[in-house]
């Protein structure tokens, strides 16, 4: 990987990333990366009509260190039916960013879109060297990071930019002190502080 590497982080909704691994992609843009996101749904079932949840995730985002958000608008609750449309964008996406990591979601998630992001995934960026799978609070049991992330000190920010997703803030798992127990219990397994856990889909050194 390069000194200053080209980071892909997809979610499938507005939030998933910067729950998933936001303070990840906090500390790489802190050590320079190129980070580009994109969010496949605008999130329309989650959240009361008119709320523009893209716009909190752009702003989330950005605030992460996100150097370009991209907005789609794939049927939020429906990704099984459009899966080949949803693969063919992904490889677009790879052939025009050409990432040398890539965030996704995992397959081991009770959430319908999530799977089909990661199978998906799996498709489209079968030639990127490294593809780490996150957590989110749908994740399933078997769930089981092999990597580990020290963000002790992106943690505070992480926390800051949830906390822009303003139509979300009722629901349990944007609690400060959730975000923080996940962050401590992944950091318990590791040994160390704080920490996001993902799943190596692919790790190429």
């Amino acid at each position: 990987m390069t000194l200053f590497p080209r980071i892909l982080a997809i979610g499938a909704h507005p939030d998933d990333i910067e729950l998933g691994c936001g303070g990840s992609l906090a500390k790489l843009a802190c050590a320079g990366a190129n980070i580009h996101a994109l969010v496949l749904s605008r999130g329309g079932n989650g959240a009361a009509p008119g709320t523009d949840r893209a716009r909190e995730a752009l702003d989330a985002l950005h605030l992460l260190g996100a150097s370009t958000v991209a907005q789609l608008d794939f049927p939020d609750t429906r990704f099984p039916e459009v899966s080949h449309d949803l693969t063919t964008r992904l490889e677009e996406v790879a052939a025009a960013f050409r990432p040398d990591r890539v965030y996704t979601m995992s397959a081991h998630d009770r959430h319908l879109d999530h799977r089909a992001v990661f199978e998906a995934s799996s498709v489209a960026f079968r030639r990127v060297r490294q593809v780490f799978c996150y957590e989110t609070p749908s994740s399933l049991p078997r769930f089981m990071p092999d990597i580990y992330e020290d963000v002790s000190e992106q943690l505070e920010l992480k926390l800051q930019a949830l906390r822009a997703h303003a139509s979300q803030q009722h629901r349990h798992y944007m609690d400060a002190a959730h975000v923080r127990c996940v962050a401590q219990f992944r950091g318990q397994q590791a040994g160390i502080g704080p920490c996001e856990g993902f799943a190596a889909h692919r790790m190429v050194l």
